[in-house]
């Protein structure tokens, strides 16, 4: 049956002229449930710090298993100038109101914290007629954990309850708001610290990033890309495919339940900067299209143009961040498994939004028009020039690269507080007037661990006892250590107390075990420690279990020093271990545990995240550059001009002592993945050249003409959209911010400059030689070849 005329029209009509309305009624149809998605995954906000433990490693599984022996150790210390011994009863009343029942919106009670520790509830209980402890004595035991050094500055210690994990920032609020109310307390006033302050006040910079600065940041992008395309209309397209795409990215997150910690927060501006920079890169192939084919025909021509290195550059970045899922740091994996979803998201978004636009609304007018303010800078045919001094840009590119990279040898890595937050930020200053008027903050716990457990006798009890004193002694002696605390503080003041300050030598005191005076004095002294055993379970000092007694002692150590953590735990260990082994008590064993062990491991994992992301992201770009060039040594060797930046940048790191942290880790697979993006579209054009039959000279003039600006603009369009996050309070942010805008500037030195040296040289036969054998197999006439030595006569 023959066609109709309108069926034959139809048919030859491009593309996006038959499917465009249908691709933005799809479009506008998933739109409603996108927003949901944004607005369900804002409002997902959590920064449990126990998302960031490494996973599986036997210092989590340690600390695990001192939390189900010994309870919830996440705390928030509160404290303010007049919060003082001599005020004790208004800090005690302030307590009981922090840890009462206050009714919700809906109707019912929640409490944000468990219990309550002060210090002078605790001094109470010291000199009680149970213990009978001085004040002197009871004051000993409680300074640098409750009392401050001039045995005055005390503080509330408040154990945060399950419903506070799931919203700490409603916590923190409780304790601004009960403060304000009982004591007439102002936020200011107020000096808070633990991980739960520390996690609200990363949950509290999370909303800010996405309400404030990614807004901002948005915008600077749009401004930039305006600028870049000389059109504002083209730059409001890109704009709108790029929210798009990162609605799309966060609707994802929120649909997987997944939640919106602070890394989470840098997915976005990361999706809609690199879906500009793809959107840049498209317009670019649109205009050469208007040129080849017209309004009608380019934006199917420039998909046909431009489909393949967009999909390659947007799987390569994907590739680099999906190396961050070899991370045992729960943020950081999520980041690497989101944020390679948002890219291919984005490109798929792109690649259907733009063309369809473009089709509707065309732009005539673009055909043979320079690509924004400023393109003069790229007209003066930098290509002559690379091809002028090829060997020197290429043997100065490689030295910068060996002596940055021998900087790569000292890297170093840090999770520590003063690292995490601005030094000028509230939550810095007070822990320094925490650390200087109370003691250190970051816990180190050492569990003595006693076979069989409530059957001990008294005598054994106080054999225990001693042996766990004359431990928390030696560690006391260590000069990194600012305060200790075990069971040994809430017991009768005996024969233990004799080695504190200012009591007389230890050895004075003791009673002989083995002559009738000692040993009844030993057995008075054994039945009164052993009836105090219940206080101290409620300390939670002291567990039985089935197998073994469990003494924990606590050791405190600053915030903000710069104590190296994984020596400092090692010195204890040796200090310890041998005194537990020479002990006449058998089967006695020490584990080493808390924030402390955590933090330097965690430290070590950064390290070894950074190294194992990267490597693992190289090799898989690598190999999609050899598979997409279809030869090895080119492949390899468009890889040195994308390894030129992280090298460069990270070694220079290294030799200054710069401290690489979590945003640091995020940043140089993520960098490695984008620098290929401008190299994938850099050999495009040099291989379509070459292709057509052009000598290598000719190739780079082709290139340049015909991406460079495409690739300038990209780099100040995600610069510049990055370059607003180093207004953030929490450093990683801001590091990934500045890292990322650098890496950038050095990637774009490195396709410009490095790349088409290499090519400009001896090197560079070998993608003629490739694409001439591509170009053979297409057509029978040979490929123009070209004599050895320098290019310049081409």
């Amino acid at each position: 049956m023959p066609h109709r005329p309108n069926q034959r029209a139809a048919e030859t009509r491009p593309f996006f002229a038959r499917y465009g309305a249908v691709i933005l009624v799809c479009m506008a149809f998933l739109f409603p449930l996108v927003v949901r998605g944004v607005i369900g995954a804002v409002g997902s906000t959590s920064n449990d710090p126990r998302q960031w433990l490494p996973r599986g490693f036997d210092e989590t599984e340690k600390y695990m298993w001192l939390q189900s022996h010994f309870g919830r150790d996440e705390v928030a210390v509160v404290s303010w100038p007049d919060c003082t011994l001599a005020n004790g009863q208004a800090v005690d009343r302030l307590a009981e109101a922090l840890i009462a029942p206050v009714p919700t919106a809906s109707g019912s009670q929640v409490r944000w914290f468990d219990r309550a520790i002060t210090g002078p509830s605790v001094l109470r209980r010291l000199t009680s007629p149970r213990l009978e402890l001085p004040q002197a004595e009871a004051l000993a035991r409680l300074r640098g954990i409750l009392v401050g050094p001039d045995g005055q500055t005390t503080c509330i210690v408040l154990v945060i309850s399950e419903a506070g994990t799931y919203d700490r920032m409603a916590a923190v609020k409780h304790i601004h708001d009960v403060a304000a109310t009982q004591c007439g307390l102002t936020p200011d006033d107020l000096r808070l610290g633990g991980p739960t302050v520390d996690a609200a006040t990363i949950d509290s910079e999370s909303r800010r990033l996405l309400l404030h600065l990614a807004g901002i940041s948005a915008v600077v992008a749009l401004i930039v890309a305006w600028w870049r395309l000389g059109n504002f209309r083209l730059a409001m397209i890109v704009f709108l495919g790029a929210v798009y795409s990162t609605f799309s990215a966060l609707a994802l997150l929120y649909y997987t339940g997944g939640n919106l910690n602070l890394l989470m927060t840098m997915l976005s501006p990361l999706v809609y900067v690199l879906s500009i920079s793809a959107g840049v890169h498209l317009i670019n192939y649109y205009r050469d299209a208007l040129e080849e084919v017209g309004p009608a025909e380019a934006p199917g021509r420039a998909l046909v143009l431009g489909w393949k290195p967009c999909v390659l550059a947007s799987t390569t970045t994907a590739a680099g961040l999906l190396s961050l899922t070899v991370s045992e740091i729960v943020p950081i994996w999520s980041f690497g498994i989101y944020s390679a979803a948002g890219m291919v998201i984005s490109v798929t978004v792109m690649l259907l939004f733009l063309p369809t636009v473009l089709q509707r609304w065309p732009h005539p007018s673009l055909a043979g028009t320079p690509s924004g303010a400023g393109s003069r800078f790229l007209t003066a045919d930098p290509a002559a020039t690379v091809r002028r001094f090829h060997a020197p840009i290429t043997v100065v590119s490689l030295t910068l690269m060996v002596g940055m990279g021998w900087g790569l040898l000292s890297i170093e890595s840090t999770v520590k507080l003063q690292h995490r937050f601005d030094d000028q930020s509230k939550i810095i200053n007070d822990y320094r007037w925490l650390e200087k008027n109370l003691g250190p903050l970051v816990p180190l716990e050492v569990v003595i661990r006693f076979e069989g457990s409530d059957n001990a006798k008294p005598s054994e009890f106080l054999q225990r006892m001693e042996l766990v004193e004359n431990v928390r002694r030696e560690i006391a002696r260590s000069p990194d250590v600012g305060a200790t605390m075990s069971a040994s503080a809430f017991a009768p003041l005996t024969h233990l107390d004799d080695a504190r300050p200012g009591a007389s030598a230890r050895a004075t005191a003791l009673p002989d075990r083995y002559g009738f005076q000692g040993q009844t004095r030993r057995f008075i002294m054994g039945r009164r420690l052993f009836d105090g055993k219940q206080g101290y379970i409620d300390a939670h000092f002291l567990k039985d279990t089935p197998e073994e007694q469990l003494w924990r002692i606590s050791v405190r150590a600053d915030a903000l020093s710069h104590v190296d953590y994984g020596h400092f735990v090692e010195a204890l260990r040796g200090r310890i271990d041998p005194m537990l082994r020479d002990d006449e008590i058998s089967g006695v064993r020490a584990t080493y545990t808390g924030v402390i062990p955590l933090i330097y491991k965690a430290q070590r994992e950064l390290f070894n995240d950074l190294v194992e992301s990267f490597f693992t992201a190289f090799g898989v770009i690598a190999l999609v550059m050899i598979v997409v060039l279809r030869s090895v040594r080119a492949g390899l060797m468009a890889m040195a001009p994308n390894l030129f930046p992280a090298v460069v940048v990270f070694g220079a790191m290294g030799w200054s002592g710069v401290l690489i942290e979590i945003g640091s880790v995020m940043t140089a697979s993520a960098a490695l993945g984008i620098a290929v993006d401008d190299t994938i579209h850099f050999l495009t054009w040099f291989r379509r050249g070459i292709a057509q039959g052009m000598s290598r000279a000719e190739a780079l003039r082709f290139s340049y003409g015909h991406c460079a600006k495409a690739m300038v603009h990209t780099t100040l369009i995600c610069g510049s959209g990055l370059l607003v996050f180093v207004f953030s309070s929490f450093m990683p942010i801001v590091h990934f911010a500045w890292l990322m805008a650098v890496l950038l500037i050095a990637a774009l030195l490195g396709d410009l400059i490095f790349l088409p040296a290499m090519l400009a040289g001896p090197l560079g036969r070998i993608f003629q030689r490739n694409a001439s054998r591509r170009l053979a197999v297409q057509d029978p006439t040979p490929a123009e070849t070209e004599p050895p030595g320098e290019i310049d006569s081409q």
